[in-house]
């Protein structure tokens, strides 16, 4: 993970030549206490350069590798190893990696064998047939999803938004589109019942996550055969059982432990996370310290059930008083009982899982340092924000969009009959509805389509270019069949304005400037750690 920011460094390695270098052949730098052997260089050369690999490819892969230990070296300077977000990454590998040595060892038992009439069975029951296809914007903050609401409201397609506003840049450029999705892919059992209530063309959201604000909307809707998910069904139903079997495990360690529960303290949570609904709840002052539970004199309090649950990837659906007791336990559980548990019967010193905490360790205080030293610093200016946008303009144009009304079909002879019913008078929209194969959401909508990137759309989209508003055009072929269409309207490409996108300028001169203090931040460190730094030339290829 580290190479997808450290691959493109360019930087001269500062060394000193170590008096006393160590006894192994094998070792080839040093930086600190820390030594870097041949085989871990050649390690790197495998993951940095799978191709195209550079001539001098061992000196690279070394000079990556003397990269992060001097990171970590400032990290630890900084005292990032108490850093809440450092410890917190750790400590939620620590308990992914106790239960999987515990699955391996058969602590915690689960059945894996799924037949396929129980898949059959689960795939009916819980409608994963339906499909819906998906569209997302993503803003970075309440600012940019208000924006990207505002111009919801408006005339433009959701498409048009997202490719000029969504912070997503795998997506944006193809309108937001997410691709076909069924329950199994939503975690989140309240965005799970949104997204499957909401009507084609219905705006879902704001929704909170990690990266920021998502909006999404329904773009069209399917059913799939059994046949075609049963793989993911099964697979589905593995985790479930992982699952189940992990919460009877942490409800049995809750069980056999001697917990106090003030059930003052758990009535006020259920009301403050009844009053937030769907939102993060929020606290009077001091109510956070309340105790929820209590083991042996040491106090749980509300503060540490809000940082549990917030870290939790399956939140639990409240409903009443048991339900909250049931999921504060299984939290306690999880995060104070169970590393206990696995220093108690040594787990937690597990090659497999010691190697994993010390991985995730290494790499979060990779990513904190590089947060804390770059990325909070970084604050450009309006000024700076203008001269990258007049100097970038290309990139921030609107593409030409043409709106039609079409009809598509398998045959040439099908194409002829219906361009002669519409030139006899035929509603083009009504035989759309009727015969066109396209998607129940187009069809619906009497064959409306917009061609955003006409040349994007082959035969179709060179046709539309070229014919007149109100102009009926067919029969074309195409990838999918034959069309006949109607053009009802075209807009021309255009230069946005900087206003118009604001949010996405700021978004590339925030990459250019995180890639450029970056690499300075490397380069004074390697300055600052010159005299640690020790790279043994005569042992080098």
């Amino acid at each position: 993970m580290l190479h997808r920011f450290l691959s493109s460094f360019t930087i001269l390695l500062l060394a000193c030549t170590s008096p006393e270098p160590p006894p192994s052949p094998d070792v080839l730098a040093r930086v600190g206490d820390v030594t870097i052997g041949r085989d871990r260089v050649e390690r790197a050369a495998t993951r940095l350069f799978p191709k195209n690999a550079p001539s001098d490819l061992q000196r690279q892969a070394l000079e990556r590798l003397i990269d992060i230990e001097v990171l970590l070296l400032a990290a630890r300077q900084d005292g990032l190893e108490n850093d809440f977000q450092v410890k917190s990454k750790v400590a939620q590998r620590q308990q992914e990696l106790i239960l999987d040595e515990m699955y391996r060892r058969g602590v915690v038992a689960v059945a894996e064998d799924i037949s396929r009439d129980e898949a059959r069975q689960y795939f009916e029951q819980h409608r994963i047939g339906q499909q819906r296809r998906l569209s997302r914007i993503l803003a970075s903050g309440p600012a940019a999803i208000d924006r990207v609401l505002a111009r919801l409201r408006g005339p433009d397609s959701f498409a048009a938004v997202a490719s000029e506003l969504s912070d997503d840049g795998n997506t944006a450029q193809q309108g937001g589109d997410l691709g076909w999705k069924s329950r199994l892919d939503f975690k989140n059992y309240v965005l799970r019942r949104q997204i499957f209530r909401a009507k084609p063309g219905e705006i879902i959201g704001p929704v909170q996550e990690p990266d920021g604000f998502s909006v999404f909307v329904v773009t069209d809707e399917r059913e799939v055969p059994f046949e075609d998910m049963a793989p993911a069904v099964i697979k589905a139903m593995q985790e479930q059982k992982h699952a189940i079997a992990t919460f009877e495990f942490l409800e049995g360690l809750a069980n056999r432990a001697d917990i106090t529960e003030r059930r003052e303290t758990f009535e006020l949570l259920l009301a403050r996370l009844s009053e937030a609904g769907e939102e993060m709840p929020t606290f009077k002052k001091g109510e956070t310290q309340l105790v929820l539970l209590e083991l042996d004199g040491e106090p749980w309090t509300l503060d540490n059930f809000m940082a549990a649950m917030t870290s939790e990837r399956n939140p639990a659906e409240i409903r009443e008083l048991d339900d909250l007791r049931r999921f504060a336990r299984r939290l306690y559980a999880l995060k104070v009982l169970l590393p206990r548990h696995a220093r108690e019967i040594g787990i937690h010193e597990a090659e497999r899982v010691a190697q994993g905490i010390e991985a995730t360790h290494r790499q979060a205080l990779i990513e904190r340092i590089r947060q804390v030293r770059v990325l909070e610093t970084l604050k450009p200016s309006k000024d700076e924000i203008r001269e990258y946008y007049e100097a970038h303009k290309d990139l921030y144009v609107r593409e030409e969009r043409i709106s039609i009304l079409e009809i598509l079909v398998d045959t040439r002879a099908q194409a002829d009959s219906l361009l002669a019913a519409i030139e006899r008078g035929g509603d083009l929209g009504e035989l759309a509805r009727r015969y066109s194969r396209r998607s129940t959401r187009i069809r619906r909508a009497e064959g409306r389509i917009q061609l955003l990137r006409p040349d994007k759309y082959g035969n179709l989209g060179w046709e539309a270019k070229d014919a007149e508003v109100g102009q009926v055009v067919g029969p074309v072929k195409t990838a999918q069949g034959f069309t006949v269409f109607k053009v009802l309207n075209k807009v021309p490409s255009r230069q946005q304005s900087l206003d118009e996108v604001w949010g996405r300028v700021r978004s590339h001169v925030l990459q250019d400037l995180t890639q450029e203090r970056f690499d300075a931040l490397l380069i004074k460190l390697k300055n600052q750690y010159a005299d640690q730094i020790h790279i043994y030339e005569d042992r080098l290829h």
